[in-house]
């Protein structure tokens, strides 16, 4: 999948470590998401910050619930999303982001909730690179100091140009 020749490419960075990458800077994000792009991935957008149901239903519509499992939207059940994620809708590139936005706005409604939204993502993303795709979920966040307790048995970590607490205000 990757060479010595391509570890200077966007997606190694968001690969090296696992799946999910944090941002807190939305044009570090914008930046990202277009690097991507150039890369040949399909960008799906998901805001977290308008409230559950309207998460819920943004992240049904990008997993194409209603196809899947013959209801919709998703209604919250982690299990149920971990089925969903099972069947990722990828394009045919087989390179798919997952950009959530205002992600902390998931975290203050339920901390918990949105730790196992990140956990399925990680754990399925693992699941399809053994099957030859690239899933790699941004998550952007206007706290700072959000921290990720370990997914998919790895941790979550800043991107490279947000690592340093000074790159984050702090």
């Amino acid at each position: 999948m990757f060479t010595d020749a391509d570890m200077d490419r966007a997606d190694w960075d968001f690969l090296q470590n696992g799946a999910v990458t944090l941002f807190w800077n939305p044009a570090v994000l914008g930046a990202a998401k277009e690097d991507l792009r150039q890369l040949g991935y399909e960008v799906a957008e998901v805001a977290c910050d308008n409230g559950l149901p309207n998460f819920l239903m943004q992240l049904s519509e990008v997993l194409h619930w209603r196809e899947q499992f013959g209801y919709g939207p998703w209604r919250g059940n982690l299990d149920a999303l971990n089925d969903g994620f099972g069947e990722y809708p990828f394009a045919n590139t087989g390179r798919s982001v997952l950009a959530l936005e205002g992600f902390h706005g998931l975290v203050s409604i339920d901390r918990d909730f949105a730790h196992g939204v990140l956990d399925i993502i990680e754990s399925r993303a693992r699941y399809h690179l053994l099957l030859g795709k690239v899933l790699i979920c941004l998550v952007q966040t206007d706290d700072n100091r959000y921290y990720c307790a370990p997914i998919g048995c790895r941790s979550a970590n800043w991107n490279r140009r947000e690592w340093l607490h000074a790159a984050r205000g702090l």
